[in-house]
């Protein structure tokens, strides 16, 4: 009797987002139809990311690559689950150093629906707007105005949602973590190395936190020979060049689901 109740116990004590993790269908980046925890071990970190051009994104697997020697030597294998496309998902790991074979792909957020996950404000681009309009504000960001007419006003309001995450409304933690990267953090190591450089258009920084060239506009800042610190803008310059990267890799991550984090 008590063997038989077993199983039905061992459901019971399973939490609900482990099975929702368990059962959802998503694509390895071959484009093969998998569940996230395909293929692992009885100790699985599951990672669920928003879209793979999200500059968070980059950050988060930074780390991830960073602890990845540590996590086999626990037996503890990890497996990402992110928005976007086979071709998005091969820049992502190309820019990150993720191991493909631990990257799982959900290009219509149905996981990230299922899990509740935010997904900012949920505004709607007000009928009276012409899609003249429209087109002209999606031209002058990453993967400009979709081709298809009826996916124009779906597509702005992803951008829509994005955007008011990205300025802390419908996202919590968002704007203190923003603050974090431009006013350092005496609790967290460095992130920058002394000799690196980040290139973002017309803007230039480093080596390391020191220089900073804005156009014509050159200094040095102040604390560019401290260490041992998450130091003054330095997440935000780590933040600049995964954004930079991202404006590539997002451009090939259809908006046809709004933003998640």
């Amino acid at each position: 009797m008590i063997a038989s109740l077993l199983p039905a116990l061992a459901s019971a004590l399973v939490s609900p987002s482990f099975q929702l993790i368990r059962d959802a269908s998503v694509i390895d980046t071959s484009g093969r139809v998998a569940s996230p925890l395909e293929g692992a071990n009885s100790r699985t970190l599951v990672v669920v990311l928003p879209q793979l051009g999200e500059f968070d994104s980059a950050e988060y697997c930074e780390q991830l690559v960073a602890v990845d020697d540590a996590l086999a030597r626990s037996d503890i294998e990890l497996r990402v689950v992110g928005i976007g496309d086979e071709k998005a998902a091969q820049k992502f790991c190309d820019f990150s150093g993720l191991d493909p074979a631990k990257l799982r792909l959900d290009p219509d957020a149905k996981l990230h629906n299922t899990l509740g996950l935010h997904e900012g404000p949920q505004w709607t681009t007000p009928d009276v707007v012409p899609d003249g309009v429209l087109e002209l504000l999606l031209s002058s960001l990453p993967g400009g105005a979709p081709s298809d007419p009826t996916m124009l006003r779906p597509w702005f309001d992803a951008w829509l949602n994005y955007l008011a995450m990205c300025a802390g409304i419908a996202a919590p933690g968002t704007l203190p973590e923003i603050a974090r990267g431009y006013f350092g953090d005496r609790t967290s190591p460095e992130r920058l190395a002394a000799d690196g450089v980040v290139k973002a258009g017309f803007v230039t920084i480093g080596p390391g936190v020191g220089p900073v060239k804005i156009g014509p506009l050159e200094y040095t800042n102040g604390w560019a020979e401290e260490r041992g610190y998450l130091r003054p803008v330095e997440l935000a310059t780590i933040r600049l060049r995964n954004m930079a990267e991202g404006t590539r890799t997002r451009a090939r991550t259809r908006a046809r689901t709004r933003a998640h984090i």
